[in-house]
């Protein structure tokens, strides 16, 4: 590596797609790298007299919008005008002690969704509703079938809370849904294998950080995805980057791990199995749960979930008891931690996380994404070009980043063109089966999130 300075940031972007930190306008204190390629920048200096800027300042002056459900896009107008309200009908079947009002509440929501109507905020007070009220502000006057799908599927959701009383009555919906399966005996089974697989430091980090991606598979939300189960063929993995992780886990100094969580149940265990060998192991001195703050897409983790499995995997005895004792000890100890935030129920692009998040990701070794979901916010639920890396996708972000997802939506990057005309031809849903996977690794996907003038007066960009 060459030496620390000031250096002026090249790199190759996605073909069509020109970030801020790859024009002649940006100037990185970093490391270069043997080929000059800018490999930890931390500090972004700008020539404000070359540059042209909006009024909203942003990193990214070009990326792909996200897709709608207007019926642009297939797949998000099918899973917004039929899927979700079925979801919604399901809560109403499983929770059948919710009292006329909620009922009431849920159907006239789920009306709304299926006539396209237009949407609206939410009554307050709530804690969170100044955030959502800033979402939907550029969007109004938009309806349910004719915005972007991320915002209208995670708002309706929001929108199901509010009709179920939440707030008050602090009852998860979709508790249901996460009994039967923190109690199946296929998740019993599944941490139990785990569990057992032997071998060295090297190749059980491996085989755990496999698990995590194939756990995504069961997701509460898609039955036909979850029934897959959690095996796979290599063939399923579409990139794979999991290697340079693991040399980079094991090769480096111990830093603080970071997982962006997704699914409760099986996936939340594979999660927690992989948190466990990074603290006994020492390859990481804390690792951290980013949880949602409220109940979400069906099976989403919340903070009560993780002690909820906690209670579950002790009563099972055995191994599974002793992963659960180790983990409350390190929960006691502070060495796991399980942090919420409203930011991971929103639709907030990751190249905007807020400076609460960004500053706890400053010093960590890995940072985690799990799930479709998270990939999503990564991309901006963009149909980006077949060239476009995770890097190109994410932006500037202050650590390394690896995604972890199985496919259940058409936003897609870093797999290769000849590989996605492949499964064209032989699969019309491959993108949205749950069948494939990738595990895709941003080695530093950008700089600290502050734009520094000639005066140097630092502007945070792209706040929340």
């Amino acid at each position: 590596m060459k030496s620390e300075g000031v250096v002026r940031g090249k790199s190759e972007g996605a073909r069509g797609i020109t970030p801020f930190w790859h024009s002649p306008h940006a100037v990185f204190i970093g490391k270069e790298n043997e080929v000059g390629h800018i490999r930890h920048p931390r500090v972004l200096t700008v020539n404000w007299e070359s540059a042209r800027f909006s009024n909203k300042l942003r990193l990214m002056t070009d990326h792909p919008a996200p897709v709608r459900t207007d019926g642009s896009n297939a797949f998000a107008r099918r899973s917004m005008a039929e899927r979700l309200p079925g979801i919604f009908d399901e809560v109403l079947e499983r929770n059948p002690d919710y009292p006329p009002g909620i009922k009431h509440d849920v159907r006239a929501l789920r009306t709304a969704i299926v006539e396209d109507a237009p949407m609206a905020l939410f009554g307050p007070p709530a804690p969170d509703h100044d955030q959502w009220a800033r979402r939907l502000a550029p969007r109004e006057g938009e309806t349910w079938l004719g915005t972007d799908w991320f915002f209208a599927e995670v708002f309706a959701y929001r929108h199901l809370l509010a009709a179920c009383r939440y707030w008050t009555t602090r009852r998860d919906p979709f508790r249901p849904h996460k009994n039967e399966e923190l109690h199946s005996e296929a998740l019993r089974d599944a941490v139990g294998e785990a569990l057992a697989v032997d071998g060295s430091l090297r190749e059980r980090l491996a085989h755990r950080l496999l698990n995590c991606l194939w756990g995504n598979r069961m997701d509460l939300s898609m039955e036909g995805v979850a029934a897959q189960g959690t095996s796979a063929e290599d063939e399923h993995l579409l990139s794979n980057d999991l290697p340079d992780v693991v040399d980079d886990l094991m090769a480096g100094d111990a830093g603080p791990v970071h997982l962006i969580m997704d699914n409760a149940g099986t996936e939340e265990a594979f999660d927690l199995v992989l948190a466990d060998l990074l603290l006994d192991s020492g390859l990481a001195p804390t690792v951290t749960l980013h949880v949602k703050m409220t109940p979400v897409l069906v099976s989403d983790v919340l903070g009560d979930d993780v002690y909820w499995l906690l209670d579950v995997l002790e009563d099972h005895g055995g191994t599974l008891a002793e992963l659960a004792g180790r983990l409350c000890g390190q929960l006691r100890d502070g060495r796991l931690r399980i942090v919420p935030d409203f930011f991971w129920n929103l639709d907030t692009p990751l190249r905007n996380v807020p400076s609460r998040l960004e500053q706890t990701f400053a010093d960590a070794a890995l940072v985690v994404s799990k799930g479709d979901a998270n990939y999503r916010r990564i991309t901006n639920d963009a149909l980006w070009p077949p060239e476009a890396t995770l890097s190109d996708a994410a932006g500037p972000f202050p650590a390394p980043l690896l995604a972890l997802r199985t496919l259940k939506s058409d936003t897609l990057v870093g797999v290769d063109p000849d590989t996605r005309a492949r499964l064209d031809q032989q699969h019309d849903d491959w993108r949205t089966s749950g069948t494939f996977g990738v595990a895709q690794y941003a080695p530093w996907a950008g700089g600290v999130r502050v734009c520094r003038c000639r005066d140097d007066t630092e502007i945070p960009v792209a706040p929340e």
